[in-house]
């Protein structure tokens, strides 16, 4: 695909870790300059990865409105719900290790769970069909609460009555991932947070990937914008959560590039475990567990895209990690334009795809 226009002065490359032939490099950043004005997108960063190696990493844009940073391959970027995949292979490590079983009633390793819940598994939480209400913060006389505890959150959850019963629906609840993420915590003796850096970052050699501390100071913080009435503002979903293994991580698109290396090497987890992952999770009534149209597995969407095995996972924030599995082909993007401005971050990377290998392309056309 190619944007007509003037390549923009401002769309500064900040790295290619190999080269890529003239016009597929400025049809990208043509693809890239036409969406950031359209949208209204202040910043992008974007990395792929093929045949095991990190390809291409490029940022454009600000990262930060009032001082006028730029974004460079080593902004970090709040990913939200990419957490979840990540979440999900902490449960699937501890798995591996027999410390805990998928089919295991999540009774047993949270306590004070409300008797509703004594059928709930732990594969339910990880595929959305729990039936958990989801509820993403606490609120007092209408507003949330800046800090939330572990046992506010939860309680919160608690008290809320069922969706529906376990297995029989799907539908997405950032509640059933703060369970696993207490699970985590009991199972493995250790806090979320350093649970993740030793077992999970570390492995992958994510040296700029954190969990969320909204009292920390973030070296090179892209700050998140929101889009109402055509005017760009700050976001405001900025509480602090004790547990926040549902939406909590910052990461760079080198950090996530080396994590779907480490993936496709086996430093993470055994293939095997990944295949399970990325395979569409079961209702009671065999159907598949799906929501707004897409079948979900243990923490990953999973979907066949005109004839190309997918598996991805947005964030709020305006970022998207998918995996194209035949392909051998992986592409990250961060923004910070959140998702209420639309799916630009998915439109970004099946755009960038398309350029850099042809026989995606047809990926971005509406035609099935």
């Amino acid at each position: 695909m190619k944007i007509l226009g003037n390549r923009p002065l401002w769309a500064a490359i900040l790295c290619i870790c190999a080269p890529i032939v003239s016009e597929a490099s400025d049809a990208i950043d043509e693809y890239v300059a036409h969406e950031m004005r359209s949208k209204q997108i202040p910043g992008v960063a974007f990395a792929v990865v093929e045949h095991g190696q990190i390809t291409v990493v490029r940022a454009y844009g600000t990262a930060n409105l009032e001082t006028g940073t730029p974004v460079s391959k080593d902004s970090v970027f709040e990913i939200a719900s990419v957490t979840k995949p990540f979440t999900a292979t902490a449960v699937m490590m501890l798995a591996e290790e027999g410390k805990l079983k998928l089919d295991d009633p999540i009774y047993k390793y949270i306590e004070g769970a409300p008797p509703a819940w004594k059928d709930i598994t732990i594969r339910e939480l990880l595929s959305h069909t729990s039936g958990v209400h989801s509820v993403s913060w606490v609120e007092w006389d209408g507003s949330p609460l800046l800090r939330i505890t572990t046992k506010q959150l939860f309680d919160e959850i608690a008290k809320s009555p069922l969706d529906y019963a376990p297995g029989e629906k799907a539908a997405y609840s950032d509640s059933g991932f703060f369970l696993l993420g207490m699970t985590i915590e009991k199972v493995s003796g250790l806090k979320y947070s350093e649970f993740m850096e030793r077992r999970v970052f570390a492995p992958a050699g994510m040296t700029n990937t954190r969990i969320l501390d909204r009292r920390e100071i973030v070296k090179n913080h892209a700050s998140c914008y929101e889009l109402v009435q055509g005017r760009l503002q700050n976001d405001r979903r900025v509480w602090e959560h004790e547990l926040p293994s549902y939406f909590g991580m910052l990461s760079t698109v080198e950090d996530l590039a080396k994590w779907n290396i480490a993936l496709d090497k086996g430093r993470v987890l055994r293939r095997e475990t990944l295949d399970q992952m990325w395979t569409p999770a079961k209702l009671k009534n065999g159907a598949p567990a799906m929501f707004d149209m897409e079948p979900y597995g243990l923490g990953w969407f999973v979907d066949d895209l005109k004839g190309h095995r997918v598996v991805a996972h947005p964030g709020f924030t305006g970022c998207i990690m998918m995996r194209f599995l035949a392909d051998d082909f992986a592409i990250i993007v961060l923004t910070n334009l959140d998702a209420t401005a639309g799916p630009h971050e998915l439109w970004l990377a099946l755009g960038i795809a398309g350029i850099l290998r042809p026989d995606l392309a047809h990926l971005l056309d509406p035609k099935p």
